[in-house]
């Protein structure tokens, strides 16, 4: 996928390529329609698996990193499942710009950790699990070239701190700014209930309370003390102190439309756009959906997210990494 200001300068931008995984049609359809399914060429890692070390015998089934100290750290993870798959014979022509103590733009990695992975997880599940957790930030350039860094470095820009900020206008650059909102999962206590049947209480006061008292339990691996549980607890009552909002915004594509998606702002980036009452505020992007008609007309929408949902993902991924442990 490549984008164009003057259909003679072509640009293509990182997580841009695809393979076709599967395909789908009716040999008998006159109109000779077929389905097709392209995911991102990250899709290659699902093709190889985590094996026992050569000379370090698994644990309860287990690849252990970082044992008996918890020392590993994402890059040396992600390496060490790349390299030795590759000496394996798979992965082949995949490649990656990272090391095992330096990232992509060459910055030590800093988090360490530990973590048992099941013999036979595919090397996908193992680095989205990282990325989930908030260890580590990834990013596919060209066709099969990995780059990773330190998370919160690189990749998430703040747009509207430019001199020049990026600002999607009504009618300029958005013709429509459909919002949902939901009360569903507002809750002012939250039970969490851990390992070795660990249990804790967290009530949040400030919730709004017009149907009385509103609870949320949950089931935490790896959490056994206090500090861990409540960290599980607050995480749910952030998320079920206030209506939830999704925010969607139409894009324009015509010639006075000043910013363009691709061009001008990626997925993870922070733009201002138009939130609640038509206000401009600081938004994150978090998904961009292009479309094309049969005539050509190309059309599309965002998907964002304000502070309050950027709080609740890294409280999720500090949850995450509490589960990080052989």
């Amino acid at each position: 996928m490549q984008w164009s200001a003057d259909g003679a300068i072509w640009t293509e931008n990182g997580d841009g390529r695809f393979i076709l995984a599967r395909r789908e049609g009716d040999q008998l359809d006159s109109s000779g329609v077929w389905r097709y399914d392209c995911p991102s060429y990250l899709w290659l890692l699902r093709k190889a698996v985590t094996y026992a070390h050569a000379s370090i015998a698994p644990v309860n089934g287990q690849r252990v990193y970082g044992s008996p100290t918890p020392n590993a750290t994402a890059g040396f993870i992600m390496n060490s499942q790349l390299t030795e798959a590759q000496a394996r014979g798979a992965l082949a022509g995949f490649t990656w710009t990272f090391t095992g103590s330096l990232d992509t733009a060459g910055l030590a990695w800093n988090q360490t950790f530990g973590l048992g992975i099941p013999l036979g997880t595919d090397v996908l599940s193992v680095l989205l699990q990282l990325v989930e957790a908030g260890l580590i930030d990834i990013r596919m350039t060209g066709s099969r070239t990995l780059s990773a860094w330190r998370p919160g470095t690189a990749i998430f820009r703040d747009l509207t701190t430019l001199p020049t900020p990026v600002e999607l206008a009504g009618g300029r650059d958005i013709s429509a700014a459909p919002d949902v909102g939901t009360l569903e999962d507002l809750a002012s206590a939250a039970y969490v209930v851990g390992d070795n049947s660990f249990r804790i209480e967290r009530t949040n006061v400030g919730t709004p309370l017009p149907w009385g008292r509103w609870e949320v339990g949950v089931r935490q691996v790896g959490v056994t003390e206090a500090t861990a549980a409540t960290l599980v607890g607050d995480s749910l009552l952030v998320r079920g102190a206030v209506e939830r909002v999704q925010r969607t915004r139409d894009l324009v594509f015509t010639p006075g439309t000043r910013w363009l998606p691709l061009r001008d702002y990626l997925p993870g980036d922070r733009i201002y756009a138009l939130g609640e009452a038509g206000l401009r505020v600081a938004l994150r992007v978090r998904q961009i959906t292009l479309t094309r008609t049969e005539r050509g007309v190309v059309g599309g929408n965002l998907v964002l997210d304000d502070r309050l949902a950027d709080n609740e993902l890294r409280l999720r991924r500090r949850i995450a990494h509490l589960a990080h442990r052989p």
